[in-house]
């Protein structure tokens, strides 16, 4: 939080604050901006002209609320399964660390960054009913209990929404503050459909624009109803148990990590001046991993 930004009521003198007069710092000030015998009216407009940033020591300039509805469900090892999963429903408002305008940090409410609306996580242990000492096969042989019993199926299951997003523009407000948010048209930019068919329009570009000069941008600190892609992700396993003596074990492990191969997209441009504003360009999560290992127990 920067206390040393000009007041907003001086963007009332526009392409003014841009205006060199004479520095009545040259000369004692021996550092940074006050090197030049001129300098720019809105350095000397601000509350302590005779440095550029302010930020206090003890104070972040933010705060945060946070409130959810969770669940959890457990059941525990019984007829060969068990499960473990938790949801939660939440919403998390801050107002941030970096705000268009240091006078009304208020303003700067909105859903936080790393909210996370929806998130589901489940794990699975599943013995499978087959073999010796299992419903079926309790009487196989010792063949057919080698092939189909000691199988184990194993899985994490993680089903989340994204987080909201932030757009930016350039910073033409001339009151040396962090940034300038863009402008809306008062119309959401929500698109519907598939992300994989929005990857080069994921939002709805044109109901927001940069802001004129010395004016602020009249959008939130982040969209309310936008969010980057979510969370579809199941990490499976099979395990398999040989016993070739009574004093040792074998384990066979086959590992599938993002084993439906569903791919995240990674955030769309956010810049409102770019040429390829609301585009997707990248994957935010790994491709399928499989691996194969054996472990011994003694």
């Amino acid at each position: 939080m920067d206390i040393n930004q000009l007041d907003p009521k001086h963007m009332a003198l526009g392409s003014q604050l841009n205006q060199l007069v004479d520095n009545p710092f040259y000369g004692i000030v021996n550092d940074g901006v006050h090197l030049s015998p001129r300098i720019s009216r809105a350095q000397l407009l601000r509350p302590y002209p005779q440095f550029t940033t302010v930020v206090p020591l003890h104070d972040a300039g933010s705060n945060s609320i946070y409130h959810a509805w969770q669940n959890t469900l457990k059941r525990r090892f019984s007829g060969g399964l068990q499960l473990e999963g938790s949801y939660t429903w939440a919403k998390l408002l801050d107002t941030g660390l970096s705000h268009q305008n240091t006078y009304d940090v208020a303003a700067s409410r909105a859903l936080a960054g790393h909210g996370i609306a929806h998130r589901f996580v489940m794990s699975y242990i599943y013995e499978l009913p087959f073999g010796r000492g299992r419903r079926f096969g309790s009487d196989a042989s010792a063949l057919v209990n080698w092939l189909l019993g000691g199988w184990q199926v194993n899985g994490i299951t993680i089903l989340q929404t994204g987080t909201p997003l932030s757009l930016s523009a350039s910073n033409t407000a001339g009151l040396f503050n962090p940034k300038t948010r863009p402008n809306n048209n008062g119309k959401s930019g929500r698109l519907s459909g598939p992300v994989h068919e929005r990857l080069n329009r994921y939002l709805d570009t044109s109901v927001f624009s940069q802001p004129p000069p010395f004016t602020f941008g009249n959008l939130g600190e982040r969209l309310p109803d936008i969010r980057t892609d979510g969370i579809r992700n199941f990490d499976l396993s099979v395990f398999k148990e040989f016993a070739p003596t009574e004093r040792m074990r074998v384990q066979f492990r086959a590992e599938f990590l993002n084993a439906f191969n569903t791919p995240r997209f990674g955030s769309p441009n956010t810049s409102v001046v770019a040429a390829a504003f609301g585009v997707i360009s990248s994957q935010a999560n790994a491709p399928r991993q499989t691996q194969f290992g054996l472990k011994f127990l003694w």
